[in-house]
């Protein structure tokens, strides 16, 4: 489940807001890259992530934020509200070959976060949970994170 949910970070949907033109009922969308962003896990840099690649997307009352990767190892992605404080509806993080995620599915939680804004800087933080692929059998992993992202 936990994959799944990362997988659909990545992958999400708002089936109200379909394609880029604005409409009475999505607004406007604005769309930023290039902007400055940090990604840390258990408080080291994320290697593998290529921040140059993050971009975020604002439409329809929602903020997606999603990178590439370098060699296809790591990636992330959060869709999360957009107001005055944002909450998380889903994170996705791969580290170390393994999906880490934060997400909340039919009343189940998994993982925490937290975003303080400062303009137009968001600095997620928390902890994404998700199984050790390399041992499935030792049962869930967590890592704590800290996501830095400017959205222009």
């Amino acid at each position: 489940m936990v994959a799944a949910a990362a997988v659909l970070v990545g992958c999400s949907d708002d089936s109200s807001s379909k394609g880029s033109t604005p409409s009475a009922n999505n607004g406007s969308t604005q769309v930023s890259s290039g902007g400055s962003t940090e990604v840390k896990v258990e408080g080291q840099d994320l290697s593998g992530l290529d921040v140059k690649t993050v971009t975020c997307v604002k439409q329809g009352g929602k903020i997606n934020i999603a990178s590439g990767a370098i060699g296809g190892q790591q990636g992330l992605g959060v869709v999360m509200t957009d107001e005055a404080t944002p909450k998380v509806e889903s994170l996705g993080l791969v580290v170390d070959g393994n999906a880490l995620a934060v997400a909340s599915m039919g009343g189940a939680n998994t993982g925490s976060a937290d975003v303080k804004v400062d303009g137009s800087t968001y600095t997620i933080t928390g902890e994404a949970a998700g199984a050790d692929l390399k041992n499935p059998m030792a049962g869930m992993i967590s890592k704590k994170f800290e996501i830095k992202v400017t959205c222009n």
